[in-house]
């Protein structure tokens, strides 16, 4: 099974339709002799024409009305519904002592109705049966009441046949069939996923499965490991290049602090000091290493967090439970909270962090401002790095960004802490950051809540 489960797809295809077919052979052969041999309605035809035949040679044989009466009480007795009629109202004529071939196909005529009728008859109640009369002589004549059997006569081997014949292979031919193919192709979906949802995954496609699957994963590693090395490389240049700008940016800071023009001293030391913020901001950005994770107090890290922004004039709040015990990179969420907020004060003369136990499902924790917020466009276009909003929409005199801030939140939630980032809107006005951090050990938080300043 080894060699079938590594050909490729053809003929694991191929496979299984011989498989299907032979399956289907074996059941029938084995089973219907036993199913139809015991509920088929044409031999239950073929034995009540044989019976009726039987009757009708004894009641000719009869000579006296004793005799006739014990062959019709012998009828009874094999379960036959004969009575004596007028020769006048007879369909076809018995002849003592010679087969007659008519009698079957007559009954067949009168009795096989067919799957439609036998349904209408069954749902409908229908009592009506049909009657065949013969003549015995020029006398004498019976009249036989045809038999109505039941639905069960035609549909319990056919129900009972399909199953054997076709269900139970199929559900064989799909079990196998997912083992062989489906679950290759599963797994191998799930890893395409894990890759598309973490760039700077040097996890390997596993190459398992039919020969074309395992095609495409080797050819998939050779690309990821070509993005991952122009990944490294772009890194390692822009690295090099911020690292480089930092001399002449010192040696600029210098010679402007020899100028003797006040006013031009001064948009100079912001042009360079701007400069400085943008080296720091990409370095952050392209900083794809991430503290060891450890247990911290995540309310008392939120209310830090909230605590330094009111110092500086930012009217935030903290919203939580007293305590709750978390492991996650503190560092790295108080860099992204940090810039969350920092995002929402250029935007928003009110902020709120508020943090949710989900117990079970981890925790949320929900940055939200009362800003003019942001168009379902702009909310995807954001999250792409250096890409700024309109400017116009900052209040005070507070200055734009380089785009960084929302990124560098986004990579440090969804690719070090393995949570969802989501930007949502805040009613009436607003825009809602909603980080959702997956479980990972908590302890019973107090319900107490806790504003800045107010602790």
């Amino acid at each position: 099974m080894r060699g079938l489960r590594s050909a490729s797809i053809r003929k694991q295809l191929f496979f299984l339709a011989i498989l299907f077919v032979v399956l289907v052979s074996v059941v029938a052969a084995a089973t219907e002799p036993f199913i139809y041999g015991r509920h088929d309605k044409g031999i239950e035809i073929g034995l009540f024409a044989g019976r009726v035949e039987t009757v009708l040679e004894q009641f000719a044989r009869s000579r006296t009305p004793a005799e006739e009466d014990a062959a019709l009480r012998f009828a009874d007795r094999m379960g036959v519904s004969a009575r004596r009629a007028s020769p006048s109202q007879t369909s076809m004529s018995y002849r003592a002592g010679s087969p007659t071939p008519e009698i079957l196909r007559r009954v067949k005529q009168l009795v096989n109705d067919g799957i439609l009728m036998s349904i209408r008859n069954a749902v409908s109640g229908n009592s009506g049966r049909s009657t065949l009369t013969v003549e015995v002589d020029e006398n004498r004549a019976l009249s036989f009441a045809m038999p109505q059997f039941p639905t069960s006569v035609w549909l319990v081997p056919a129900v009972a046949s399909g199953i054997l014949k076709i269900v139970i292979p199929l559900i064989l031919l799909a079990y196998i069939g997912g083992w062989l193919v489906t679950n290759p192709l599963v797994r191998f979906a799930a890893a395409a996923q894990r890759v598309s949802m973490d760039d700077h995954s040097d996890e390997p496609f596993k190459a398992e499965g039919a020969s074309e699957i395992r095609s495409l994963a080797a050819s998939l590693n050779v690309m990821q490991g070509r993005i991952q090395t122009m990944l490294r490389e772009r890194t390692r240049v822009l690295r090099a290049i911020s690292h480089d700008l930092r001399t002449p940016l010192t040696r600029l800071r210098m010679r402007i602090d020899r100028s003797n023009e006040p006013a031009l001293k001064e948009l100079m030391l912001a042009d360079v000091t701007m400069l400085s913020s943008l080296i720091d901001a990409s370095l952050s950005f392209l900083d794809n290493k991430f503290e060891p994770p450890r247990k911290v107090d995540l309310s008392s890290l939120l209310q830090t967090i909230s605590d330094d922004f009111v110092d500086t004039g930012v009217s935030i709040r903290f919203i939580g439970p007293r305590r709750l015990k978390y492991i996650c990179m503190p560092q790295g969420l108080t860099r992204a909270i940090s810039n969350l907020v920092d995002n929402a004060s250029r935007y928003a003369g009110n902020i709120e962090i508020e943090l949710v136990d989900g117990q079970a499902e981890g925790v949320r924790i929900r940055v939200s401002d009362d800003g003019p917020g942001l168009s379902d466009d702009l909310k995807q276009r954001v999250l792409a790095p250096f890409f700024k909003a309109d400017e116009s929409r900052q209040t005070g005199e507070k200055s734009g960004g380089f785009g960084l801030g929302l990124s560098i939140a986004q990579g440090i939630v969804t690719i070090g802490h393995k949570g969802v980032f989501t930007l949502l809107d805040r009613q009436p006005n607003g825009l809602v950051v909603e980080i959702a951090l997956p479980k990972v050990e908590t302890v019973q938080p107090s319900t107490t809540l806790i504003e800045a300043g107010k602790v």
